[in-house]
């Protein structure tokens, strides 16, 4: 089992790399959870500029 581990000599370099990975993996997760959590409550504190109508101010039925 330790000749797994060690895997030649380049046991250091290849756990290392997974490890590197991995890490690199989870701090992406818990960045995207947060910048997806701050982007909701910024779209639910977010006001409207103008009222959403049924009909485009580009419309000519629209205009009357």
């Amino acid at each position: 089992m330790s000749t797994f581990f060690v895997m030649g000599g380049y046991g250091w370099y290849v756990w290392t790399a997974y490890g590197v990975t991995a890490l690199v993996i989870v701090v992406e997760i818990v960045m995207l959870r947060a910048r997806r959590r701050r982007t909701l409550v910024e779209a639910k504190l977010a006001q409207p500029e103008m009222p959403v109508t049924t009909r485009s101010s580009l419309d000519p039925a629209g205009m009357a």
